[in-house]
């Protein structure tokens, strides 16, 4: 995907997602955690995307090694920059662990393993990064048929494998960060890229329905989020499969009608689409400014700013010296179809995010 082809609203819903998170974290908003979903539809979408179209053009091996370097290049090195923040900040207990960083933070609530509060973040770029061990394979070997329907299955197994499973787990975490459990998210979007290939034009048309989808969905979880059973950190069947499936149908509404490109302006706006660019580092950085921020500064709306524009800088800095130059020197002009646009999230942005 070029330049040329970029879908520029992805990345002001991108900008939208990691708003959501940081006020969550910063303020304690409720809902405001459903912004990784976000980020999680948006990956599958995206990713699902290039891979369908990487797959036309390349033989096996080339196609995948040209998908696992670009998830290096494009992964690694703010990941080893923030993992070197936080040894300087907050020393290097956190190799203790070590196995944790190599993409397993999601698993560290099934032993109930410490980590720094500011490694939390990392859970979400695990899913993502598991997802994606198999997911090429899928897309390459799989007739677009088949893969409409494993990405539909996914769907509507993960629900079922939260309610089953609920039960077993003395807290919320492990339905909450666990690949399979979350699974899901990836799949919609990646339903929703075979969909935009093949009947663009009727999802443009009905991309204003993909916005009351949204609107329905935030209803519903504004009204019961109300009552304690229904918070994300019950752990209880109905939260573990009703709350998240309501997020699902919001995010998913919220990227149908960014795509239809009807009353999006908001969204095409330069200073979010450039936060949407730089997202996968502001997030990364952001609950570690929140926390250190808070530590020294006792009010609250200066302490947010703060942290705002120092998560903001740092991201932009990372962007300028360390993503693009090594997405754009490691990459020649003729291979660059779709690597800025690859949701890190990283969620990625990566998106535990602790609510």
């Amino acid at each position: 995907m070029t330049d040329a082809k970029r879908i520029v609203q992805l990345d002001g819903l991108r900008a939208i997602a990691v708003l959501m998170v940081f006020g969550s974290h910063s303020f304690g908003f409720h809902l405001l955690w459903t912004g990784v979903d976000l980020f999680f539809v948006l990956s599958g979408f995206l990713v699902t995307g290039i891979l369908l179209e990487q797959r036309r053009h390349k033989t096996w091996s080339s196609y995948l090694a040209l998908f696992y370097q670009r998830r290096i290049q494009r992964i690694l090195p703010p990941y080893l920059l923030f993992l070197g923040l936080t040894s300087i900040l907050f020393g290097i207990g956190w190799m203790h662990h070590w196995y944790l960083f190599v993409f397993l933070m999601n698993t560290a609530s099934f032993g109930e393993l410490s980590y720094h509060y500011s490694l939390a973040v990392l859970w979400s770029l695990a899913v993502e990064e598991q997802f994606y061990i198999l997911w090429p394979f899928a897309v390459y070997w799989l007739s677009e048929t088949a893969l409409a329907w494993l990405a539909g299955t996914l769907v509507l197994v993960a629900p079922l494998l939260r309610w089953g499973a609920t039960a077993f787990f003395p807290g919320h975490w492990p339905i909450h960060t666990s690949t399979p459990f979350r699974m899901d998210l990836l799949a919609i979007g990646a339903l929703i890229a075979l969909a935009w290939r093949h009947y663009r034009t009727v999802l443009e048309q009905l991309s204003a329905y993909g916005l009351l989808l949204t609107g329905i969905s935030v209803c519903f979880l504004l009204l019961f989020s109300r009552y304690p059973w229904f918070q994300a950190g019950a752990n209880n069947v109905s939260a573990s499969v009703w709350l998240y499936e309501l997020s699902l149908l919001g995010c998913a509404g919220a990227v149908l009608w960014a795509l239809g490109g009807r009353g999006v302006g908001m969204l095409k706006l330069t200073p979010l689409v450039y936060l949407g660019r730089i997202s996968y580092s502001f997030y990364l950085v952001h609950f570690t400014v929140i926390s250190v921020v808070r530590n020294h500064l006792h009010h609250i709306l200066l302490a947010r700013a703060i942290a705002f524009a120092v998560s903001f800088i740092y991201a932009a800095l990372s962007w300028h010296l360390l993503e693009r130059p090594t997405l754009y020197g490691l990459v020649s002009p003729h291979s660059q179809m779709g690597v800025e646009v690859e949701v890190e999230v990283e969620v990625e942005v990566e998106v535990g995010v602790r609510e």
